[in-house]
């Protein structure tokens, strides 16, 4: 039976997958992209060579995430520890942004609330993730 907490999971899981397949061929395809990037966070990089080749490894990782995002979309109950991993992950980011808040604003010159919401964003996709998970867990057992 799907449910709509089911379908609403694939939807973000889709979302969460698309994002980071772009984000992570844009890191290793263009070198204009980081610059990009880090207007949308709201930062200032000076982005030497060195810094963007280290995207690079980044970009790999964004877009294995991706593509276990997809992955869990396309069964959401039967990948249940892909889902757990990303909920930590994005639970790990948002605690990141607000553990070393100062040092994202010495270094990068986020703005406070900027980083906040930020930090709120990505703590918020990880009760997403989590909430629709067990809520669809609940409706399916019905």
């Amino acid at each position: 039976m799907n449910s709509r907490s089911l379908l609403a999971l694939q939807i973000l899981l889709w979302m969460v997958c698309a994002i980071h397949v772009a984000i992570g061929a844009g890191l290793n395809v263009s070198p204009a992209f980081p610059q990009f990037m880090a207007g949308q966070y709201g930062a200032e990089v000076n982005f030497t060579p060195a810094l963007l080749y280290l995207l690079k490894p980044l970009g790999a990782f964004m877009l294995v995430v991706g593509f276990m995002a997809g992955v869990a979309a396309r069964n959401p109950l039967g990948n249940r520890a892909i889902i757990y991993g990303l909920v930590l992950l994005f639970t790990l980011r948002g605690l990141q942004r607000i553990v070393f808040q100062e040092e994202i604003a010495s270094a990068l010159s986020v703005a406070a609330s900027r980083n906040i919401f930020n930090a709120v964003f990505f703590l918020f996709l990880g009760l997403a993730l989590i909430a629709l998970l067990r809520i669809a867990d609940k409706e399916t057992q019905s």
